[in-house]
This record gives C-alpha cells, structure tokens and sequence, in this order.
C-alpha cells in the first residue's frame, strides 16, 4: 500500500473515531404540557369557608378550553365557567369575566397572573383528582 493511500485510510479511521465524541447532546429539556388540572383550593381555619382557585385546562376542538372555578369563600364548591383558552408553547392565557389571567406551566403547577398584577400559584394535581 502507498504512502497515500495510508495517510487516508489514518484520517477516515480518525474521523470515525473522533465525531461520535463531537456530536455529544444536551440534554433535553423537560417538556411541560399544559393541560392538566391546578388548583390552591383552601379552607378557612375559624370560618370554614373554601378559598383560592382551581383550572382544569382541557384541548378539544382544534384549541384549548379552561374550566375555572373562583372560590372566595362558602361552604360549596363554587360553579364552574367554561371559558376559551389561547396556549402558547408553556404559557396560557383565559378570561373570566372581566377578569384576564395570564400563566406559565411548570411539571410542579401554573403560575398565574391577573391583569392587575395580583400572582398566585397552583399546584398541579392528578387528573384522577378532578371527580373526588
């Protein structure tokens, strides 16, 4: 064998050897879906009363709906409102109302945000959860 023919052989040998080192990944980032089920519902200590806030976030129809469910206080379970929702990669925006919220999913839950700038966070639960 030539000296040339050598010398090409050493470099394709080389480049096998040494790419699979080059093409090292980093690793990936968690993919957080946003539908799920959120919620901080609370009861009062001395009143008894439910507080906080629970959304069931649901794709149908091509996009996405919010079930929400606003509790400020009572002893039920408030009513639910069925509103449209717009998703956006982790984020997610709803209406209620004349209240605006805005958000970001997380695997640990959904941070919102209203229009007036109040945030809140809901924790994300099991989806078996929602008809306990």
């Amino acid at each position: 064998m030539n000296l040339f023919a050598r010398c090409l052989l050493a470099a394709l040998v080389s480049v096998l050897l040494i790419s699979p080192a080059f093409a090292h990944k980093p690793p990936a980032q968690p993919v957080v879906i946003v539908a799920g089920i959120y919620e901080n519902f609370t009861v009062g200590k001395t009143s008894g009363d439910l507080e906080g806030m629970r959304v069931v976030i649901v794709p149908a129809g091509g996009g996405y709906y919010a079930i929400v469910q606003v509790a400020q206080g009572g002893a039920e379970d408030p009513k639910p409102e069925l509103v449209p929702a717009e998703v956006k990669g982790k984020t997610v925006t709803f209406a209620v109302g004349d209240e605006k919220y805005s958000g970001t999913a997380s695997p640990n839950g959904l941070t919102l945000k209203t229009a007036s700038g109040e945030t809140q966070m809901l924790k994300r639960k099991a989806c078996s959860s929602y008809f306990k």
